[in-house]
């Protein structure tokens, strides 16, 4: 697992939004990429200091953006031109409207 880790701290805003555009612009940056698999939304709560739920709505925030993609049991991973892992898709809950 890539060990990606936000920096959100001095962002405006909801922290969940901070969480899904600190992953944006990670992406951008290069400093992760498409495959690499994110930590869990426990391991990242307790690293960041907020609750599973906040780390839960950043993560269907950057599904929707297409961020992301996971399948529960299987990780997180982020998305891209490059194909997710085989047979994972945005889990249930997190895909666009």
């Amino acid at each position: 697992m890539t060990i990606w880790i936000p920096h959100i701290s001095g962002m405006h805003g909801p922290r969940y939004l901070a969480i899904a555009d600190a992953l944006a612009a990670d992406i951008r940056a290069g400093k992760v990429s498409p495959g690499d698999q994110i930590p869990t939304h426990r391991e990242l709560a307790d690293f960041l200091g907020v609750t599973v739920g906040t780390v839960s709505r950043g993560y269907a925030e950057a599904a929707r953006r297409g961020l992301i993609c996971g399948q529960v049991g299987r990780g997180t991973y982020v998305a891209g031109d490059v194909q997710a892992p085989r047979g994972l898709t945005v889990r249930e809950g997190l895909a666009p409207d």
